[in-house]
């Protein structure tokens, strides 16, 4: 078709360039996946009221009966005290650190403030549409199932039930066979360094992103 080598070499080149044209044209790798939550990992919980609802934090002496430390959210973490934003999975069922944790799993969350302290529902509260309120306390399951949270993960990328930093988290409280509610934000804090107040909620998310947490490594 093509009578001299000039020609030959000349459409062989055309095709070389239109190939390295396709290629930069190709679809965008996807994104990487975050990093596999395991046992026994320190992490941060942002809320995702607004957007940013500041870290999970203790913060002060609580004076609820049975309770050690206050829990609202903090704007930066870990500036309020050492470590009062980082918390440690551990298994509620015995699974050993190192596992995978999985969509569903039931877990407690140590803050590694102080020596380490349960996240906790202590009491009713009287904040509006809120179930339970939620402290910190030395006594893993103060009370039945107060310490014991069961987590679920809204997607994952891969969407193999595992749960990695970077996904958000729904945590339902076990209290009365889990009635405990939802692990939530509502209106401003009082206390000193805090930005919103935590309590739990009948709902998975009471307000926009309200009961909705990202999962973040804690450094």
């Amino acid at each position: 078709m093509f009578s001299t080598v000039k020609q030959r070499l000349a459409v062989g080149a055309t095709a070389a360039v239109l190939a390295t044209a396709a290629t930069s044209f190709s679809a965008p790798a996807a994104g990487a996946a975050g990093t596999d939550l395991t046992y026994g990992s320190n992490i941060l919980l942002q809320n995702q009221y607004a957007g940013d609802g500041g870290y999970l934090d203790t913060n002060g002496v609580s004076d609820q009966p049975g309770a050690t430390y206050n829990v609202d959210t903090n704007q930066t973490p870990n500036s309020r005290g050492p470590a009062t934003s980082a918390w440690k999975v551990v298994s509620a069922t015995g699974k050993a650190n190192g596992t995978r944790v999985t969509s569903g799993d039931v877990i407690y969350l140590i803050n590694q403030y102080g020596g380490g302290t349960y996240l906790d529902t202590n009491g009713v509260s009287t904040k509006s549409g809120a179930k339970y309120k939620v402290s910190a306390t030395r006594t893993k399951d103060r009370g039945p199932g107060t310490a014991k949270w069961h987590i679920f993960g809204k997607t994952s990328s891969p969407a193999d039930g595992h749960i990695r930093t970077d996904d958000i988290v729904h945590l339902l409280n076990d209290y009365r066979s889990a009635d405990g509610g939802f692990l939530d934000t509502n209106g401003v804090a009082n206390q000193s360094g805090a930005k919103y107040d935590v309590v739990t909620s009948h709902y998975t998310d009471r307000g926009t992103g309200t009961g909705s947490w990202k999962v973040l490594p804690s450094n």
